[in-house]
């Protein structure tokens, strides 16, 4: 479990010399600050390559442990957003496909009546019986054309478990994330800038890069609820949308192995 010790960390020389901030804020997600003081004393009071100690060997072994343990968390939530994007994505390809059919029906339909209309006002006696025909035709093919620009099917596409809400709440902890990723989601030291959160940053983007609808809207509202509910009646550019933040979020998440990398390659000093 992550604590709180940002301020623990500065104050720890022994680790702060040994280890970079990022390899410590790291560690911390993982729960192994502890483990990782006690080996860099043992390092310390050993510092010969070859002659570690056993006791050394099983710290390193047990922090390696958990940082394994670390490694498959990551890789099993960004499966879980991986899959929940590709669900969204095929149940759109769905719709639109039901969609295209539908418009195809509609436009053979729309040309069918606009041919019978022309043939019927050339081939009738009698200008009431074409003028009938001709002005029926024309709003036939009319009401289809608009039925074929209206065409937007829907489908009720739920997600109890929504990875995107806790993200958007930016709450303190998360029910839908391990704590040690939603600790490096929610912790500003692991961004570029180090001045906000990955999830923040997530959140500011969906805002302002045209994802999302104006929020104070009554069609903004409705977005929100939809996304970041527990689901309901989505059309196929809603479901695309979904897929898209899910995978954003992904990308984050499989980010963290490069700190881990940078973590696993500190821990092995020289020599070793």
């Amino acid at each position: 479990m992550p604590l709180p010790s940002m301020q623990l960390l500065l104050r720890d020389s022994l680790l702060s010399k040994r280890f970079s901030q990022r390899s410590l804020l790291l560690a911390n997600a993982a729960g192994v600050l502890p483990q990782l003081h006690e080996l860099v004393r043992l390092e310390r009071a050993t510092p010969t390559g070859n002659a570690r100690s056993e006791q050394y060997q099983a710290q390193q072994q047990r922090i390696l442990t958990r940082l394994l343990l670390l490694s498959t968390t990551i890789a099993s939530v960004a499966a879980e957003l991986d899959c929940e994007g590709e669900r969204a994505d095929q149940v759109a390809s769905y719709l639109t496909e039901h969609a295209n059919r539908r418009e195809q029906r509609l436009t053979v339909l729309s040309i069918a009546v606009g041919a019978v209309s022309g043939i019927a006002t050339t081939v009738l006696e009698g200008r009431t019986a074409q003028y009938a025909f001709g002005i029926g035709g024309g709003l036939a093919t009319a009401i289809l054309g608009v039925l074929t620009l209206t065409s937007n099917p829907t489908v009720l596409f739920t997600h109890p478990r929504n990875l995107l809400a806790d993200i958007w709440q930016e709450a303190p902890q998360s029910n839908a994330y391990p704590p040690a990723v939603w600790y490096v989601l929610t912790e500003p030291a692991f961004s570029n800038q180090g001045q906000s959160s990955l999830a923040h940053n997530a959140r500011r983007r969906w805002q302002h890069y045209g994802q999302l609808e104006r929020p104070d809207s009554r069609k903004g509202r409705a977005q929100l609820e939809l996304l970041f509910g527990g689901g309901g009646h989505y059309d196929a550019n809603a479901l695309h949308l979904r897929a898209d933040m899910l995978n954003e979020l992904q990308a984050s998440v499989r980010l963290i192995n490069q700190d881990l990398r940078g973590l696993l390659q500190e821990l092995t000093p020289p020599g070793q």
